[in-house]
């Protein structure tokens, strides 16, 4: 059985990861030159592929220890803690008994166990939240063994900009304390919310100034994107043209995921045409799979809150939405309505915006989403 070349979850093998090879470039020579790295894009655009795809190189993944851990279901210094001690595990396990010594010797403060799977034989970590007695020493003793590992390390954290919604008010501070501190330690610091981790890496007062150079992950070359999907269908025997490819597309507005789902789903469907009335089918398939979903998220907003969110649907790209000429285009209550709806909407990451010069664009972030809300309201 043929390999779908549109991959959407996993590490993505070499021939079917498409383009990002400037960003790929850029990153490892940042980070071999001893660089920090603010890894910035909107939500669904690739970034913890690109970062897989950073470490699956040759020059660093065979000179570095590579460490990846995503931090947006934590909700504090103790449960990100919790979540760095489980990947720097997970990281050493392979390395031999010698690895799980140092571990051990290093990282103390930890009120856990290790004990060997009965089956493979393989090292387990039995570590709970509520084992992090003291996050704080902890953090210190997790960066102590990445700076002090067999090999460099490169440890990516994704979804950064959680540190500051934390209650603790010394997250950040305390952070860039360990990390002024490394050598033989570089980070990714990985996020979909450029406007707080924007505020995080450049305001003069905030801890983290200008400690990491600072990399955007845009929308991929469109016409790469075509040649790319356009040239798997015809080297497994099918027809794709670009006419219907660039649809796909622009329709999904560029984003990696979601065009990358709907070529993953027509590829998979077997059909050997993919015409417009195939990629039609497809989208109707992942509207409807997502429904239930849909329909739950909008049981749990407010009257204003859902009008807001299919009218900036509706636009696309909703510019000026507490404008009069808007509320009126859309039947809103008020501005001030709008004003408030938006800002929980955003708050809930149900809404994104853009900054277009020095004023805010505001888009649905989920792209099937917004289709499915046009289709609906």
């Amino acid at each position: 059985m043929m390999t779908n070349p549109f991959y959407i979850t996993g590490n993505i093998p070499d021939p079917y990861f498409c383009d990002r090879e400037k960003e790929t470039a850029k990153i490892i020579s940042l980070l071999k030159n001893g660089e920090n790295v603010l890894l910035t894009a909107f939500r669904r655009m690739g970034k913890t592929q690109l970062i897989r795809h950073v470490y699956a190189q040759e020059e660093i993944a065979s000179q570095y220890y590579t460490l990846y851990t995503d931090i947006y279901s934590a909700t504090s210094l103790r449960e990100m803690t919790f979540l760095l001690s489980k990947e720097v595990f997970r990281t050493i396990v392979p390395q031999g008994k010698k690895a799980l010594r140092f571990f051990l010797q290093t990282i103390r403060s930890l009120a856990a166990k290790v004990s060997l799977d009965p089956v493979s034989g393989i090292p387990e970590l039995d570590l709970h939240i509520g084992d992090i007695a003291a996050p704080e020493l902890t953090l210190e003793e997790i960066f102590s063994w990445l700076e002090n590992a067999q090999k460099p390390c490169i440890f990516a954290i994704d979804e950064f900009q959680q540190i500051a919604k934390f209650p603790e008010k010394n997250v950040e501070a305390l952070l860039r304390t360990q990390v002024q501190k490394m050598n033989r330690c570089h980070f990714i610091f990985s996020g979909s919310d450029r406007h707080i981790l924007e505020q995080m890496f450049a305001s003069y007062a905030r801890p983290f100034y200008n400690s990491a150079q600072p990399v955007f992950l845009d929308r991929i070359d469109p016409d790469k994107y075509v040649a790319f999907a356009v040239g798997h269908f015809v080297a497994a025997g099918r027809t794709l043209t670009e006419e219907t490819a660039r649809f796909c597309y622009d329709m999904l507005d560029g984003y990696t995921y979601y065009v990358h789902k709907i070529f993953h789903n027509l590829f998979a469907s077997g059909v050997q045409e993919v015409n417009m009335s195939a990629v039609m089918l497809a989208l109707g398939d992942i509207l409807e799979e997502n429904t239930h979903m849909y329909t739950e998220i909008m049981a749990g907003l407010s009257t204003s809150q859902k009008q807001v969110l299919a009218a900036v649907a509706k636009e696309k790209l909703a510019m000026r939405p507490t404008s009069g000429a808007f509320v009126r285009k859309y039947a809103l209550p008020s501005p001030s309505s709008v004003q408030k709806a938006l800002l929980k909407l955003l708050d809930t990451g149900l809404v994104t915006f853009y900054l277009s010069g020095e004023e805010k664009c505001y888009a649905v972030a989920d792209k099937f989403f917004e289709l499915w809300l046009r289709e609906t309201y």
